[in-house]
């Protein structure tokens, strides 16, 4: 099992954060890898409510929320894919910090396909990966530091 391990600081209130992160169907609207989310479930957020997101590139990921505890905690499992993944959860927490947020994420995920799939992860995935969520971050910023930015008079 690898686990990666990202932050940023993110200058919002973690109410501001939650909002955007728990708008399950707007992933695409910040995280430049995602060129559409939508949600599967009638469920639109809480334990169990479920979204496939279209990978930019091809591919395409579903998963459902395990953890639901507003503006603190949010997990989501990956259940079904086209990615090489035997299994993924990514899991954030959200902390007060400096006037703003600190959103932590843990992913784990373990690859499909053995001891290849180990050496591929070890070669490529996980330094492929462990970009994506820096520009996921990076996305997510930007766009709620957009969103608590006073309107221009």
């Amino acid at each position: 099992m690898t686990v990666l391990r990202n932050s940023v600081h993110i200058d919002a209130t973690p109410a501001l954060v939650w909002q955007v992160l728990a708008r399950l169907d707007a992933l695409h609207e910040y995280d430049p890898g995602i060129t559409s989310s939508v949600l599967r479930s009638e469920q639109q957020a809480g334990v169990g409510a479920d979204r496939q997101c279209n990978i930019k590139g091809g591919g395409w990921f579903r998963e459902r929320v395990t953890a639901w505890e507003p503006e603190r905690e949010l997990e989501f499992t990956l259940y079904e894919c086209t990615l090489p993944v035997r299994n993924l959860r990514h899991h954030y927490t959200l902390t007060p910090e400096r006037g703003g947020t600190r959103v932590e994420q843990t992913q784990e995920y373990a690859l499909k396909y053995g001891p290849l799939g180990a050496a591929l992860d070890a070669l490529v995935v996980r330094r492929k990966w462990d970009a994506g969520i820096k520009t996921f971050f990076a996305g997510l910023k930007r766009h709620v530091e957009a969103r608590g930015a006073p309107a221009a008079g």
